[in-house]
């Protein structure tokens, strides 16, 4: 059977027009990113992030795609039907988290190729309102084999790496909870069920919330014979070489955006693995601006002004599972 395409992407404050319908306190407290949003420019945006996802998987585009800094489900929907890629019929699942930016995580599943199953959300504890951990259960409609993707955001870096490390470690834990509980759960599973984490951690594979809290590790024998929660960070050989991450903070790349998966998907004998070899981060051309760094879509109360040709700052990564 041919593989199932997965991909990641922050869009980067993909917010609906600025006079669209919000509660009166998320309009106060985002009203001056949103100076000059118009839907002619939201639409704009959605038109630019389309052609990228157009080009994934040399055009085939992602049977799932993870997204996060979406304001709503009505404003994936419109990116959703945008994708024109011959084959593919999008629908979004998406969750309301109590954010207080009004930003959230959903995925872009295709219909012919995958079904859901289910869905559930879990609320992060944290000292204000985070994004949730997001998950889906899906089912590959060629085999009716299951696996779980879970959808993260986890809180920015905007007060400094240390001093807001405290509210990812408890992502990360979270996190690492979430992953148990489900593999547990799983009926005549025997601890096997294929998962795969996706997500804008915000720490790099090596930081502690990574490594030490969410258990994700770069030794598949750690997730082999783990009973609480370990898994596999596939990004570990992509630290290393030319612009060795998805974000650029001022000259240093940030390895920000990461795939990660739970031994069912390493099992030989899964229904669902994952190709270990196949990931990567998809940085085409045109999506780069001339320094090298994903070309941003600045929004019109930008300093610098709006730049309507450009994406998104982080670049989406990709990856493939055999079933």
């Amino acid at each position: 059977m041919p593989n199932v395409n997965i991909a990641w992407w922050n869009l980067e404050n993909l917010f609906d027009h600025e006079t669209a319908n919000r509660e009166d306190e998320l309009k106060s407290k985002i009203k001056s990113e949103l100076k000059g949003w118009t839907a002619n420019v939201r639409d704009r945006k959605i038109s630019q992030l389309a052609k990228i996802i157009e080009l994934m998987f040399n055009g085939d585009g992602p049977a799932l795609l993870g997204v996060c800094e979406v304001e709503s489900e009505a404003v994936v929907d419109k990116l959703a039907n945008a994708i024109n890629i011959a084959g593919r019929n999008y629908e979004v699942v998406s969750h309301e988290s109590d954010d207080a930016r009004g930003i959230d995580t959903s995925f872009i599943i295709d219909t012919n190729e995958l079904t859901v199953v289910r869905t559930d959300h879990q609320v992060v504890i944290k000292r204000s309102a985070t994004r949730d951990l997001f998950w889906v259960r899906l089912s590959v409609n060629a085999t009716g084999a299951e696996f779980v993707a879970v959808s993260n955001h986890w809180p920015a870096r905007s007060r400094g790496q240390y001093s807001s490390e405290p509210f990812r470690i408890l992502a990360g834990e979270t996190h690492a909870y979430i992953i148990s509980r489900l593999i547990d759960e799983d009926q005549g599973g025997e601890k096997k069920l294929p998962i795969i984490s996706m997500g804008d951690y915000n720490d790099e594979p090596f930081n502690r919330s990574m490594q030490e809290y969410m258990l994700g590790t770069r030794d598949p024998g750690r997730v082999r014979y783990s009973k609480s929660g370990h898994m596999l960070n596939l990004m570990w050989p992509l630290m290393q070489g030319h612009d060795p991450g998805t974000y650029l903070f001022g000259s240093d790349w940030n390895m920000l955006d990461q795939f990660l998966v739970s031994y069912g998907m390493l099992y030989t004998a899964s229904k669902v693995r994952v190709d270990r070899e196949s990931v990567g981060i998809f940085k085409p051309k045109i999506l780069k601006a001339s320094s090298g760094k994903p070309r941003r879509f600045s929004r019109p109360s930008a300093r610098k002004g709006a730049d309507l040709d450009g994406y998104s700052d982080h670049f989406p990564i990709t990856v493939e599972l055999i079933t």
